[in-house]
């Protein structure tokens, strides 16, 4: 049902009164100059094989991701020619056409006349705004000082008499937020976000460079915290001599350096990721939070509402195939539902099928162990997702999969076994309980229809 709020109805009447009191002294507003050679990108479908985002353009053509916030505000309101309108920092899509800062310079900055977009009514209150042109003999009457001032005050008189009446009504029905709007507010979406990805997996490339020039091996991670201005590196056994500019907290357990410290720093390319196996479990107090599924020491359950685990773990089959630290890493899904695909995912209908493909893989030369990082190894690590709890012979199977000594495995089940090591539980609300690890996060889940 349309809804109306009662203040925007009065700040409706409010800007239309202004508007004829205005009419009435003032003529036609001056054209805002603008610039003949602005510079402008279009943003392309992916860069390095990454969809594009505000960050790494900022990086990329002004030298600091920070700077990424100047080009939302040149570009805020700005309606592209898909007919969309730049409104989030966080979303730009293939084909728009965004204004740059001055000292913009790389492959793909062009200079000149931007490309015509849909037009559309500008705000009232938009800097950009140019009222339209106005003709003298348009504009004497407006000027004339015979303006008939009493129908002016009749139609503010109509104005203000429908605003209460409006009001009044609206007073009276007033009703409670729907059940979708009150889950939205509490449920932060947990869609993979390339921004986050590309701030996280420079911040380990950061580290992995860092660590090597100091000589120092790099710590294994269990788990990464990322706000808007820091990341916390969550270790698998405390240090509490990080290398810089990572600080110690909690008694060595975990690394915290600031995103723009970091920025400062190389990164060097080709390194492989300290924790491949990293996915997102939610957001925590506005925190993401993410885990190194590679750390359990055995089976991982997802449990609880069925079709919120079935969205949970199919997110991280997806993210795991599309993060840029999983390139090494394998995954295998039986009877459970993606929405993607690509080279590294095998899709497979039943869980038998799926522990056969993953018995079938060749990870012998695994470049990773539980814990341990071997830069110069060259082999891959999987992922095996089973969509239900396998029988005692399956188990065994899958207890094999899991006990090899390179580690080269971790196993997901739907359901519980009596093999769990970690057991997590999502609820319908998108909650997902971590059990032991001590995090509640949330991940508004699709309840996506399962896969028989």
């Amino acid at each position: 049902m349309l809804t109306i709020s009662p203040r925007r109805v009065l700040r409706g009447a409010a800007v239309l009164m202004a508007a004829l009191l205005i009419a009435m002294t003032t003529g036609p507003a001056p054209a805002v100059a603008q610039r003949d050679d602005p510079k402008w990108y279009k943003v392309q479908p992916a860069y390095n094989g990454q969809p594009e985002f505000l960050y790494e353009i900022a990086e990329r053509f002004l030298g600091d991701g920070d700077r990424h916030a100047e080009i939302f505000e040149l570009n805020k309101g700005r309606v592209q020619a898909d007919g969309k309108t730049v409104s989030d920092p966080a979303v730009i899509e293939p084909g728009w056409i965004l204004v740059l800062p001055d000292d913009a310079e790389g492959d793909g900055v062009e200079t000149g006349p931007i490309p015509s977009a849909p037009a559309a009514p500008p705000a009232a209150n938009d800097p950009a705004f140019t009222a339209p042109a106005t003709s003298p003999a348009a504009a004497a009457p407006a000027a004339d000082k015979g303006f008939p001032v009493l129908l002016v005050g009749l139609i503010v008189l109509g104005v203000l008499i429908v605003t209460a009446a409006v009001f009044f009504l609206l007073r009276r029905r007033r009703s409670a937020p729907s059940a979708t709007a009150a889950a939205t507010a509490t449920s932060p979406s947990r869609s993979f976000d390339t921004a986050a990805a590309w701030t996280i997996d420079r911040a380990l490339r950061v580290l992995v460079t860092t660590a090597a020039t100091a000589g120092r091996p790099v710590p294994a991670i269990y788990g990464v915290s990322l706000d808007e201005s820091r990341i916390v590196l969550r270790l698998a056994a405390p240090d509490g001599d990080p290398v810089e500019p990572w600080e110690a907290t909690d008694n060595g357990r975990n690394w915290v350096a600031a995103l723009r410290d970091l920025q400062a720093l190389p990164a060097a390319g080709e390194v492989p990721s300290p924790c491949p196996r990293l996915v997102t479990l939610g957001t925590a107090g506005g925190t993401r939070e993410l885990i190194d599924l590679g750390q359990s020491t055995g089976v991982i359950s997802v449990g609880g509402d069925n079709p919120a685990s079935r969205d949970v773990v199919g997110a991280w089959a997806e993210e795991l195939i599309s993060s840029p630290w999983s390139d090494r890493v394998q995954v295998v899904t039986g009877d459970v539902r993606t929405r993607v695909g690509g080279d590294r995912l095998t899709a497979v209908g039943g869980i038998r099928d799926a522990l056969a493909a993953a018995e079938g893989e060749q990870t012998d030369n695994a470049y990773a162990l539980r814990g341990v990082h071997r830069p110069g190894d060259a082999g891959a690590l999987g992922v095996l997702i089973l969509g239900s709890a396998p029988g005692t012979r399956d188990m065994e199977r899958v207890q094999a999969l899991v006990n090899r000594p390179d580690a080269a495995w971790v196993v997901i089940v739907l359901g519980q076994t009596r093999q769990d090591r970690w057991r997590f539980t999502a609820h319908p609300d998108g909650r997902l309980d971590t059990g032991a690890l001590g995090i509640t996060v949330y991940t508004r889940a699709e309840h996506a229809p399962s896969a028989r």
